[in-house]
């Protein structure tokens, strides 16, 4: 399969599997935006890996369970490379705590991001393709429980 041509935004892009993803798209033809909120030196170096594949990439510091920030992202997307195609919904995070000992604040932050960010960051990239006159698929974030969290 082709990409060449298409734009792709990957949340949680530039370490583990959501790295494995721009990768994979880049290898494939696409120009990527790597959502990243942590280890810009990762960023950096992940974009200099795509180029080297012959495509495009830009970091964009967003934190996804943050609306504001997903909007950002797509209009900093749309500003670069005129338009957005495939939104692959990859951030994600878990607590690593018992549920006997998890907070309030962190099963929100895990709400937030695991959730909501795929939530509305499917929204805000569909209402773009469909300005663009074609539509969207989502990735959720598939994460699985750390070991010992169900004691």
């Amino acid at each position: 399969m082709s990409l060449k041509g298409k734009v792709a935004i990957v949340t949680g892009g530039n370490t583990g599997i959501g790295k494995a993803i721009v990768l994979e798209l880049a290898k494939q033809g696409a120009n990527l935006v790597i959502d990243y909120i942590a280890h810009p030196e990762a960023t950096e170096a992940l974009e200099q890996q795509v180029a080297a594949l012959g495509d495009q990439a830009i970091g964009v510091d967003a934190d996804v369970g943050k609306v504001a920030d997903l909007e950002n992202l797509i209009d900093r997307t749309v500003g670069k490379f005129g338009r957005l195609d495939i939104m692959v919904n990859n951030a994600g995070i878990e607590t690593r705590t018992s549920v006997l000992d998890t907070l309030e604040e962190q099963y929100d932050k895990v709400l937030r991001i695991n959730l909501k960010s795929a939530f509305f960051g499917t929204q805000l990239a569909a209402r773009q393709m469909i300005k663009q006159g074609g539509l969207t698929g989502s990735l959720a974030p598939m994460r699985r429980p750390w070991r010992g969290s169900w004691n």
